[in-house]
This record gives structure tokens, C-alpha cells and sequence, in this order.
């Protein structure tokens, strides 16, 4: 049987105990702050993969249907979508699923430029910023999504009207 020596006594320290505890509760903040901001970061790919996905769906419908469609964005907070169908010369607001008319994320919001010179992209209550012709063009853009209260980098959908999309992490 071992005897208590008193150079060498067993067990911990306050200040060991203390700092094990400091330790736990960094590690347990890291924890559970990470799937916040990755929860936002994955809510910003998928409105870009949303707003990817649409731009290309209105670029083939076109060609398809032998129309043109349009795109727009208000406030900066919400977008809409149009049509302009070959017996009229205006544009008439798309209602339909998936191009209704659309309210961003109160987390972020929406700038539309002309990718040449940096000038807003500026939408009229009656027709489109961005038209995607039936000879499969576009009109060129920069269509920057931005986070509105968070340091997050913006994510970046442009072409130059002729080539595909392109998807970027500013």
C-alpha cells in the first residue's frame, strides 16, 4: 500500500480543474456556433442554385417556345419574371410555378449590374432588366447575392450573354 508523500500529493489542482473546464466550454461554443453559420452559408448556395437553375430553365424555355422571357429585380429584396408572347409587344408578368414572382431571404438581399460597367441593372414596373432572347442570347449581367447583416463573401451569377453562367464566391 502506497502512503500519501507530501512532495507528491494525488488528485488536481483548482487551477488544473479550472482550465480543463475553460477548455470544454471553447470547444462547446466552436460547436455550436459552426452549423449556424454553415446553416446560412448552405441557405445562400441554394437561393444561387435556385436563381442558377431558373436562368438556365428561361434560356431553353425560350428557345422552345419561341418567346421571350425576362427577369427583374425589385428593391433589391424580391424578383419577377416575364414573358412576352408573340401576339403583343408588352410584357406580361409570369404567375406560374417555378417563374412567380419571388421574395428574397430577409438575410440577403440582390443587386443586378451590367457586367461592363458596373451600373445598375435598373427594372421598369413594366418590362425586364434581363431579357433571354429565343435565339438562345441573353442580356449580359452580374447578379450579385448579398448577405445582408452577416461578413460572409457575396455569391456572383454572370454571363456575357452568349456563353453558360457562371457561378462565383466573391
Amino acid at each position: 500500500m502506497r502512503q500519501r508523500t507530501p512532495g507528491n500529493p494525488k488528485g488536481f489542482t483548482l487551477i488544473e480543474i479550472l482550465v480543463v473546464i475553460v477548455i470544454i466550454g471553447v470547444l462547446l461554443g466552436i460547436t455550436l456556433l459552426s452549423p449556424i453559420t454553415r446553416s446560412f452559408h448552405s441557405v445562400m448556395q441554394n437561393e444561387a442554385s435556385r436563381l442558377e437553375s431558373l436562368f438556365y430553365q428561361a434560356r431553353d424555355r425560350a428557345m422552345l417556345d419561341n418567346l421571350h422571357y425576362g427577369f427583374s429585380v425589385i428593391d433589391g429584396s424580391e424578383y419577377n419574371w416575364w414573358v412576352l408572347p408573340a401576339e403583343s409587344l408588352t410584357w406580361q408578368l409570369l404567375e406560374e410555378a417555378p417563374f412567380k414572382p419571388y421574395v428574397m431571404p430577409e438575410t440577403m438581399s440582390l443587386r443586378l449590374e451590367s457586367p461592363e460597367s458596373s451600373n445598375l441593372l435598373e427594372s421598369e414596373d413594366d418590362k425586364p432588366s434581363i431579357v433571354f432572347y429565343r435565339d438562345f442570347q441573353t442580356t449580359p449581367f452580374l447578379l450579385r447575392i448579398i448577405p445582408t447583416d452577416r461578413k460572409q463573401a457575396p455569391i456572383s451569377l454572370s454571363t456575357d450573354g452568349l456563353s453558360d453562367l457562371q457561378r462565383v464566391r466573391e
